[in-house]
């Protein structure tokens, strides 16, 4: 299949989805997901022909040895890349909140691997073009490998692969290359001249600076699974911990979360 079949419009692919929708009520899907996830508009909205992207909320922990340690450590590079990707205006790219919902709802998250069906059936219920999701490993020298695969969900078939290798201390500006090259090997438009890269900044390069994003993951997944107490405490943590001038958009939502946590709603 060409490029440009894959980046056309979702609204001139969704004859071959209907099936899908049948999996859960409409009405539920609208509601939980917004109009931006949802190829459902209101009436007379403008058609949105961007390419549509949608990255699993977490990669799978390959690492042997300290496994325990970086296992919520998939949800935060989930996160940093869907950031990344997010800089880049002519792209839409579907909130991590909205692909949990759906893993939830569909039980689709049982499994602690994520594989290319799984990836894709949660890219046709979310309606995007891609799906992407990987996996990473750490050594026991510290040497992280990072593999990301891109499932065209139209297709169910993976349509390109990218690996980076470093040090697991350079893990945000190996965040930020490896969002530089998906957008290039999925032939996606280029990032906007003088766009914000949230990943890339002085202080993002001083060791132990992943660290703080382990400790946001560790929020998140506390979230995730329901334990309000303990994801408050973790989110105060990583605000406490992080400077601000990194992981902006993570700080963000560590402090609505905190404010959501400590009102109960």
């Amino acid at each position: 299949m060409s490029a440009t079949s894959r980046l056309r419009p979702a609204n001139q692919r969704s004859q071959s989805w209907r099936g899908v929708w049948c999996l859960v009520p409409i009405a539920a899907v609208v509601a939980g997901l917004g109009g931006a996830a949802s190829p459902v508009r209101a009436q007379g909205a403008a058609a949105d022909t961007r390419p549509t992207v949608a990255i699993m909320p977490y990669f799978n922990n390959g690492s042997v040895l300290n496994h325990a340690d970086y296992d919520a450590l998939g949800k935060g590079i989930a996160d940093v890349l869907i950031t990344e990707l997010a800089g880049n205006s002519a792209l839409r790219v579907i909130e991590r909140d909205n692909v949990q919902k759906v893993l939830d709802e569909q039980n689709l998250g049982a499994s602690p691997r994520i594989d290319k069906e799984t990836a894709a059936k949660v890219g046709k219920l979310v309606g995007v073009h891609h799906m992407i999701f990987g996996g990473f490993i750490i050594d026991p020298k510290g040497v992280m490998r990072l593999d990301v695969r891109s499932v065209d969900v139209e297709t169910s078939v993976v349509e390109h692969v990218e690996t980076v290798t470093d040090k697991s201390e350079n893990l945000l500006a190996i965040l930020t290359t490896l969002a530089d090259k998906l957008n290039k090997g999925l032939k996606l438009p280029p990032m906007p001249g003088g766009a914000t890269r949230p990943a890339v900044a002085p202080e993002a390069t001083k060791p132990g600076r992943w660290r703080n994003l382990i400790l946001y993951a560790r929020a998140e997944d506390a979230n995730d699974k329901k334990q309000p107490a303990q994801a408050l405490a973790l989110y105060k943590d990583f605000l406490d911990k992080t400077p601000t001038t990194i992981l902006a958009s993570q700080r963000r939502r560590a402090e609505q979360k905190v404010r959501e946590l400590s009102s109960g709603s």
